[in-house]
């Protein structure tokens, strides 16, 4: 049950240093006792052993990126960036999420407003409003890392207009805010509402895939793709779910199905390149750095990766060349 599940319920939660939304919690477990003593010791002011009891429960805890982005705003607000940046590798590394969510923590509140939020303020103020300016004003707040804002629109907008397609726009702002409970809880009723939503099934697959609930995350996939067929993007995340759980040549299989779709975009090529890479299959690899490098040459990255390739191969000349190239693009 997801509700038994920590890669679930420690970010529903949202007990992280400084948030600023306060949840009831049911649930009394001891990672669930731990996120909320370190919470408390924030709050009282002792932040040492904050930091510490964090560093224990990795230690014992290590698959859990929760504890990894808990400490890492805890670092960054006692200044320490180094410690604060490697954190946040580890937990974008196990759920790329964090990522976004970490992000919303740097940045929100600290973005100009738009513009087009004045006319869409205007507009609102209106004796009888529209759903459609509320969800065009929540896309803006989302574009300006004001999540809650734009919350808050969504749900006037289903008020006005109950479509479960705004359902589905409010569950991926939960998923930036790593709310994973509220986010389930939109697309179970947008689906069942309209069971023929393909991002519907897609962004539920995505959420299965960060709380490693696998099989779950490929049906979805399965029922993404049986109503977008052509959808490129169903593909891509799931070529991303096999090389998490290290199925390589079914996500170069997808990654191929993606290219043969899509053949312009050079950084398909790299994904695929990562995954051959990852069987072995270095020539092939190297051919699919080709590509890419022909495709977007300005790239300086590819030609580290190209390199280093080379080197295992023992083309040292070639290795080298690729060196030189990306230092001369890095001092661009």
């Amino acid at each position: 049950m997801k509700e038994k599940n920590p890669y679930f319920y420690l970010p529903s939660s949202q007990l992280f240093p400084y948030s600023t939304i306060e949840k009831a919690i049911y649930e009394d477990n001891d990672l669930l006792s731990i996120a909320s003593e370190a919470r408390k010791l924030i709050d009282a002011g002792d932040s040492a052993k904050a930091l510490e009891l964090y560093s224990s429960t990795i230690e014992q805890y290590p698959q859990y990126p929760f504890f990894y982005a808990s400490r890492s705003l805890l670092n960054q607000a006692l200044g320490d960036e180094e410690g604060a940046f490697y954190d946040y590798q580890v937990a974008k590394k196990l759920d790329f999420n964090y990522h976004i969510f970490l992000e919303w923590q740097e940045n929100k509140g600290s973005m100009l407003l738009a513009p087009e939020l004045e006319e869409l303020n205007r507009e609102l103020q209106q004796d009888t409003p529209h759903a459609q300016p509320y969800i065009n004003r929540a896309m803006l707040w989302t574009q300006h890392f004001d999540y809650e804002l734009a919350i808050a629109d969504y749900q006037n907008a289903i008020v006005l207009d109950d479509n479960p397609e705004i359902r589905v726009s409010m569950a991926a702002v939960y998923l930036r805010m790593l709310l994973y409970d509220s986010a389930l809880e939109q697309l179970q009723l947008a689906l069942s509402s309209d069971g023929q939503l393909p991002n519907a099934y897609l962004y539920r697959a995505k959420l299965y895939v960060a709380i490693h609930e696998n099989e779950a995350a490929l049906q979805d996939f399965e029922s993404a793709l049986q109503l977008t067929p052509d959808s490129t993007e169903v593909l891509e995340e799931r070529a991303g779910y096999y090389e998490r759980i290290e199925d390589w040549q079914s996500a170069i299989a997808d990654y191929t199905e993606v290219i043969a779709r899509n053949p312009t975009d050079f950084y398909c090529y790299v994904l695929r390149a990562d995954a051959l890479e990852r069987t072995g299959a270095w020539q092939e690899a190297i051919a699919d750095y080709d590509e890419a490098i022909r495709l977007n040459p300005h790239y300086s990255d590819l030609y580290q990766y190209r390199g280093e390739l080379k080197e295992k191969l023992g083309d040292e000349t070639g290795a080298a060349m690729d060196f030189e190239k990306y230092e001369e693009l890095e001092d661009e």
